[in-house]
């Protein structure tokens, strides 16, 4: 798989998740958990997925951008 499929299936598994417990692994080994918040945006010329998702841990929002993650599992 290269890179840009990698980033793909971290963004489609955010997709998946958007509004749900996740455990959201980052290159590095640091992981967050929490509500995951990642949604396309429609605009004129087809879908756009956004670089980077949030994950609301107690009440405090973390931005994380895609290339940071690692993998995405339901929490």
């Amino acid at each position: 798989m290269n890179t840009s499929d990698a980033v793909q299936a971290i963004k489609n598994r955010a997709l998946a998740l958007n509004g749900q417990s996740a455990v959201v692994n980052l290159v590095g080994g640091q992981t967050l958990t929490g509500t995951l918040t990642y949604a396309t945006i429609a605009g004129q010329w087809g879908t756009t997925y956004p670089d980077a998702l949030t994950v609301t841990v107690t009440s405090k929002a973390h931005v994380v951008r895609i290339d940071h993650v690692s993998s995405i599992g339901q929490g």
